[in-house]
């Protein structure tokens, strides 16, 4: 069995927390490091992702997730597009995953952005923080109707370390997973504010 290429861009805190689990189990997974800090290429390596330039990182791997601050996600998007071109042999199908914190009109927006392009898109919000340990945050998961099989196959990399839960029933669509990440983002201060009342 061919095991999948995974490109992970950027390997911030989460970015190459999450990288570690994938090659720890085996996988291949590719970033670009182009202008990033001499503390990034530091993670990065630390978390054995290999350094590869954007359009390389466009024809080898099958997944890009792209775990970015929010107000890079839109910008990132694009600059893939623009660069994506299918191999003229031996073609793979790509989806790009956004995994950032944005809200759901932002990754609307992105997902139009691959909308005639063969690049398969999915919304995607992780839940906690970085795996550490025993520990790994969930990446919650949607897609538009036509797009349904890609959340199975992404629901597989649960097999290399990654904890994903896709959202189904009618009605699901593009924008479901951010809107969960936005409510945990809400609902987590105010938690931490009951508890801190219930055991003052």
């Amino acid at each position: 069995m061919t095991l999948p290429i995974v490109a992970v861009l950027a390997p911030g805190a989460m970015g190459a927390a999450v990288a570690k689990r994938l090659t720890t189990a085996g996988l291949t997974v590719l970033t670009d490091l182009t202008g990033r800090s001499d503390a990034t290429k530091a993670r990065a390596r630390d978390a054995g992702m290999l350094d590869t330039p954007l359009p390389q990182i466009a024809s080898r791997a099958s997944w890009i997730l792209s775990i970015l601050p929010p107000s890079e996600a839109l910008s990132f998007a694009r600059s893939f597009r623009d660069v994506y071109s299918p191999p003229t042999t031996s073609p793979h199908p790509v989806t790009f995953v956004d995994c950032n914190a944005v809200n759901p009109d932002t990754v609307k927006n992105i997902a139009t952005v691959f909308k005639s392009s063969p690049i398969a898109f999915l919304d995607a919000g992780i839940i906690g923080g970085p795996p550490r340990g025993e520990y790994d945050p969930i990446f919650y998961a949607s897609a538009n109707p036509v797009d349904r099989a890609h959340l199975d196959q992404f629901e597989s990399l649960s097999k290399y370390g990654l904890k994903i839960s896709t959202l189904r029933g009618q009605g699901a669509d593009i924008g479901d997973a951010s809107a969960l990440k936005m409510s945990y983002a809400v609902s987590l201060p105010l938690l931490s504010s009951t508890t801190f009342l219930i055991h003052r």
